[in-house]
């Protein structure tokens, strides 16, 4: 998640600003740890025991995927309460922010359905409304719309030559 890589990155600017991390240290904090060397899992590791905010935002995101990935509405309120009881302020942010959207996430998480056709079917009317300037009534616009989004093809006959 976006969002919770951003919050991180947050926390890890705090240490930096106080001049705490070391050169090559933003490497071994971003991303996933299965992505990282074993140098940096281990500078990572490190850092984590000598700064325990720094060890609880890499946790709450690490945990983060694993609880969306497991569909779990309970799950998600408990990763909700830690967020909250973390006294990180992004965290807090990142916690409101997915408790705001919580209706829809549920629902995409039990329905896998998003609004992805319907926004790419409003973009063609959209486009087919640009084309359709200087009709004279909605019937030629609606027309024009249904062409568009019905990709509909008119192979017309070709003139002898």
């Amino acid at each position: 998640m976006p969002m919770a890589g951003e919050a991180v990155d947050q926390v890890r600017k705090e240490f930096g600003r106080q001049g705490l991390l070391p050169k090559g240290s933003l490497w071994a904090l971003r991303g996933n740890e299965w992505t990282r060397s074993e140098e940096q899992k281990g500078l990572r590791s490190s850092l984590c025991a000598a700064y325990p905010r720094l060890g609880r935002a890499i946790g709450l995101r690490e945990a983060l995927p694993e609880i969306l990935s497991q569909e779990d509405p309970q799950e998600l309120r408990w990763w909700f309460r830690w967020a909250d009881r973390s006294r990180l302020a992004p965290f807090r942010r990142l916690s409101r922010t997915i408790k705001e959207h919580l209706g829809g996430i549920i629902a995409f998480l039990q329905s896998r359905i998003t609004n992805g056709t319907i926004e790419a079917i409003n973009g063609l009317i959209q486009l087919a409304k640009r084309m359709a300037r200087g009709f004279r009534s909605f019937r030629y616009l609606r027309i024009a719309a249904f062409l568009k989004a019905g990709k509909l093809r008119l192979d017309l006959p070709a003139l002898p030559t």
